[in-house]
């Protein structure tokens, strides 16, 4: 009884604390972090201010709970069926990716934020490892879209990475700083297209024959 109660305390705990990460993360996409106080971030939650500081000793430890989701964000995105082909896959990543800044993850507001592109070095440390971890993840897909035939051989994956996540990270800002004018899943729609069609052998982007 005494090891399900702490069984059950301890989940209590990772909820609450993943309920502040994600007040944090509303707050920090609307107001930019250096304007979040935690007092706002138990508002959001709909605890008091002492209720946050038995989780968290501070607002820079909240900080890190924000870039845990981050990055659980990106792990949840890039795992898709083995079933699609690799180039379908790394389209449903990119729409995963579209969806989870629209959805409230602003990924380029994070980034850019004082606390980590200026602040403490770990944070910008501890992006540019997420960062890594998620361009290598779709450097594989690359790879495995070059040995099935589908993308030309000659291309490295590496920086068929960063050009892929350059089709949603420079237009989200776009769509950031249009306060949602800007079409962000037309536009990576769009774009991705056009990727494809480049990058594709002449197999993979000749038209599919239909017998009547």
């Amino acid at each position: 009884m005494h090891v399900h109660n702490m069984r059950a305390k301890k989940a209590s705990t990772e909820i609450r604390q993943e309920q502040i990460a994600h007040a944090a993360m509303k707050l920090l996409a609307v107001h930019g972090w250096q304007r979040v106080s935690l007092a706002a971030v138990a508002r959001e939650v709909g605890v008091v201010p002492s209720a946050v500081y038995r989780h968290f000793k501070s607002k820079d430890e909240v900080l890190g709970a924000v870039l845990d989701l981050v990055e659980q964000s990106f792990q949840r995105n890039v795992k898709v069926e083995a079933e699609c082909s690799p180039v379908e896959r790394l389209q449903i990543v990119l729409r995963r990716h579209v969806e989870f800044i629209i959805g409230g993850v602003p990924i380029p507001r994070i980034i850019l934020s004082e606390a980590v592109f200026t602040g403490h070095p770990k944070y910008r440390v501890r992006v540019h490892g997420i960062y890594q971890d998620y361009l290598a993840a779709i450097a594989r897909l690359f790879r495995e879209g070059q040995k099935a035939g589908l993308i030309q051989r000659e291309l490295n994956p590496q920086t068929l990475a960063v050009m892929w996540l350059g089709l949603v990270q420079s237009p989200a800002i776009l769509w950031l700083l249009g306060d949602g004018d800007f079409n962000l899943r037309q536009h990576c729609d769009a774009a991705w297209a056009l990727f494809a069609a480049a990058i594709g052998t002449p197999a993979a982007n000749r038209p599919a024959r239909v017998n009547f």
